[in-house]
């Protein structure tokens, strides 16, 4: 498995900026700055970040730190600090920042789940998807966020941080997370904490948070390690392909999504339409109609998603042969760098007489990279009654994303695969 790209402070702070800018509203919360000085206007995003950034480094150290440093620490610094101060014993300054943040919300959560009940952990545990039979109740909190990693992997620091970071907000800022732009992610935490009350007490926050710097810093990087873990989980699908090639079908019929019943979420333009895969909030589709004029009037956070897509499935209407317009669009997602599949669509259509020169065309005209022959929709009256070749299209999916060092287990799957 691949290892995920690095994400500095000011990238994670300046990429959440363009998912949503509302995702960072807790954080110039906590941090108590004056909004005056920050624009979330287009353009201003990566300025916003920087200061963002820098105030919380100069939070992680105190005056006399600060005077003589000349200004503030590196965010790694602030990590360990916030680390020590919880009694997170884990933490350590040869592990990435990534590492340490996942270690200070699994001590936390551990901690909250010290505080509950057995009633309240059985209903928490339950609403996350776990068999109550495989669930020691009455072991501690530690034991039991190692049986989420056990069931959930990397993912599960996922769900751990959307659970801390709200249980965060509503003690300190008095209500929980807003995702406006994610309604399965809200859907989530909504799941996670609705059925137990523990979420809206403090005390389970038992670290004594004396001083300022403290009141801002533990807060901040705990939303910021939340935000993180929302970035380096959340898996973009790209769709490519021009007007009746069978898009919206690949769409039901490899991730079981019916793109006529289902809204696209905010941000979606009439060039680019963003879909929710699943239920756990980290699944993006985006659906390029025309991709050579994908970006027009799509707004930054389509932007956003074409140089960190993931994956871009590219679907070509095989029955009508590749044309310049598909060659000019695979020539242009070849420079994001990312894996590409060509479904070459409608493959029960041509006659077997035709279909081998078209197949053969396609591959000298698109070359450089994977294809499979699909039929997504297919006509039974020619003898095909279900869609073809989706497992090996989702199956392609899972192994790419993976190789980039994801979960993939919350991707979903139609009843084809």
């Amino acid at each position: 498995m691949g290892k995920a790209k690095h994400l500095n402070l000011t990238d994670v702070i300046h990429r959440a900026l363009i998912v949503n800018p509302g995702d960072v509203e807790p954080l110039v919360n906590y941090l108590g700055m004056d909004r005056k000085t920050l624009s979330f206007e287009k353009g201003q995003l990566h300025k916003t970040a920087e200061a963002l950034a820098k105030y919380l480094q100069e939070m992680g150290s105190n005056d006399i730190a600060t005077f003589f440093r000349g200004g503030g620490v590196e965010y790694t610094e602030v990590v360990l600090d916030v680390a020590e101060k919880l009694g997170a014993k884990d933490a350590r300054d040869d592990k990435t920042v990534e590492e340490n943040e996942g270690i200070i919300l699994r001590k936390l959560f551990a901690d909250a789940l010290d505080q509950m009940s057995v009633g309240e952990r059985r209903q928490l545990f339950s609403s996350m998807g776990i068999r109550e039979t495989e669930i020691p109740y009455g072991s501690a909190g530690t034991i039991l966020v190692q049986l989420l990693l056990k069931n959930f992997g990397g993912f599960a620091t996922y769900r751990i941080s959307l659970i801390v970071a709200n249980m965060v907000a509503r003690t300190l800022l008095g209500s929980g997370l807003s995702f406006a732009t994610n309604a399965a992610l809200t859907r989530t935490i909504g799941t996670l904490l609705g059925p137990i009350g523990w979420a809206a007490s403090a005390a389970w926050l038992v670290v004594d948070l004396a001083g300022p710097a403290y009141r801002k810093t533990v807060p901040a990087v705990v939303h910021v390690a939340m935000l993180r873990q929302m970035l380096m989980n959340r898996i973009n699908i790209g769709v490519v392909g021009h007007g009746s090639t069978g898009k919206d079908s690949l769409v039901k019929a490899v991730f079981g999504v019916d793109t006529g019943n289902v809204h696209p979420v905010a941000g979606s333009t009439v060039d680019a339409k963003i879909y929710e895969l699943g239920t756990s909030g980290a699944v993006h589709l985006v659906n390029y109609p025309g991709f050579n004029d994908a970006s027009k009037d799509v707004d930054e956070r389509v932007l956003d998603m074409l140089p960190y897509t993931d994956v871009f499935l590219m679907v070509v209407d095989l029955s009508r042969g590749v044309s310049g317009l598909d060659v000019s669009t695979l020539d242009s997602l070849k420079e994001f760098g990312r894996p590409i599949l060509v479904c070459l669509n409608k493959a029960d259509l041509p006659r077997p007489k035709d279909r081998e020169a078209l197949l053969q065309a396609a591959r000298d005209r698109l070359q450089g990279v994977e294809m499979v022959e699909t039929a997504f929709d297919p006509d039974p009256r020619l003898g095909v009654n279900a869609p073809m070749n989706c497992r090996a299209v989702y199956e392609w999916v899972l192994q790419r994303v993976s190789e980039d060092g994801k979960e993939t287990s919350h991707i979903p799957k139609s009843e084809h695969v």
